[in-house]
């Protein structure tokens, strides 16, 4: 029986809009049945800074979908309360957990997160009993990696895997290819950017000029670390100079340290500036750009060129070819762009997901198997929510 006043049947509890897509689905889907709070999480400045107005623009999505805001602080109760996994602060989930009596209470498990400690609290903070989690495989290989298979010792976890192809979000996006930006992770160097995006071209030459092309910039931050202003700017005035780039390379050679590191950055803008005149952006495509790549999957006819990334998981599960354009030995020795270490984070899941450099060959027919069979044997988390709260859902 549905829920009036500010009480509900389904209560999300989310932190961060990057990895909380699959809400979107379950909103959009399952409000004309049920009652469905919202309960977010405030961003630390910082966050806002770095993705901009995209947290908000989720919001609204939710809130456009169905969803009901509810006012942290007040009482109500809920049938279920799904928490997307997420670094919550104590504060927040003491308020919440004082004032929200739940039935019950599951974790929806983002993709690669599984084992990490901060991610991993949540657990314990909202006494969860079930689990959901896109690739229980993956998540089992994550959690012996990390050695944190004791904190979820005796937790269930279902196999979902991602909800947009049956339940879409994006119906009106569709398009050939995208290329999608992938984590400054991918890159030990300024020259390593600028071999992906060559790498990008020569793929791009072997596209038909009737197809499609979006390119996306990489979720969650709001700025292209490709392009900064000022080098961008540089590289859009002398963009049109014959051999530009030639005399970029020759000039690079310069003794003068600091007049290498603009002179790389300004060829790298260059080079993303060639991938943009071919590609359109995605604000060109939709006002919803800044939503993670993931939920616009099912609305892309041939592929996805990119990096190592975690789109990799994504492509593959909803049977796209994958071209990696980072040649994997320009990432040897330390890194000059970024100090901290991946080992544990983008290293790790390569190891379970990760596809080869494609070598700029648009032949090559880049899947991973077993990730996309996880597609035909799992649940769906909109049909698990709707088969948990008995309502019915066409």
């Amino acid at each position: 029986m549905t829920k009036v006043g500010n009480d509900f049947d389904l209560l999300l509890v989310i932190g961060y809009f990057r990895s909380a897509l699959p809400m979107l689905s379950i909103v959009r889907h399952l409000s004309p049945q049920l009652r469905i709070g919202l309960c977010f999480q405030p961003l630390t400045p910082q966050m806002e800074l770095k993705t901009g107005d995209a947290q908000s623009t989720f919001k609204r999505l939710c809130r456009e979908a169905g969803g009901v805001n509810y006012v942290l602080g007040s009482q109500a109760q809920c049938r279920l309360m799904l928490v997307q996994q997420y670094p919550y602060n104590d504060s927040f989930v003491s308020l919440l957990r004082g004032d929200i009596e739940s039935e019950d209470t599951w974790g929806m498990l983002t993709l690669a997160s599984v084992g990490l400690v901060a991610h991993d609290a949540f657990l314990k903070q909202f006494n969860i009993s079930h689990l959901t989690v896109p690739d229980k495989e993956l998540a089992n290989f994550l959690l012996n990696a990390r050695h944190a298979n004791s904190r979820y010792q005796g937790l269930q976890m279902t196999e979902v895997g991602l909800p947009f192809k049956k339940y879409t979000v994006f119906e009106e996006f569709v398009v050939d290819w995208v290329v999608a930006a992938p984590t400054l992770f991918s890159f030990h160097t300024e020259s390593s950017k600028q071999g992906f995006l060559q790498g990008v071209l020569k793929l791009m030459e072997q596209i038909p000029d009737s197809d499609v092309i979006v390119y996306k910039s990489h979720n969650g931050n709001v700025r292209d670390y490709f392009t900064p202003r000022l080098h961008a700017e540089i590289a859009r005035i002398i963009s049109w100079v014959p051999n530009v780039d030639v005399m970029l390379q020759g000039l690079i050679q310069t003794p003068s340290q600091r007049l290498r590191y603009h002179l790389n950055k300004v060829l790298t803008s260059l080079l993303h500036l060639r991938v943009t005149r071919r590609a359109v952006t995605m604000y060109q495509v939709t006002s919803l750009a800044d939503m993670s790549l993931e939920a616009f999957l099912p609305g892309v006819r041939k592929g996805i060129i990119g990096g190592l990334s975690n789109t990799m998981w994504g492509a593959s599960y909803f049977g796209l070819r994958y071209y990696n354009c980072v040649d994997e030995s320009g990432r040897s020795g330390p890194s000059t762009l970024f100090s901290a270490s991946t080992d544990n984070l983008l290293e790790l899941n390569l190891q379970y997901f990760g596809l080869p450099y494609c070598n700029s060959d648009l032949s090559s027919d880049m899947i991973n198997a077993k990730i996309s069979t996880i597609n035909e044997r799992s649940s769906n988390i909109v049909d698990l929510i709707s088969v948990r709260l008995q309502c019915s859902n066409s």
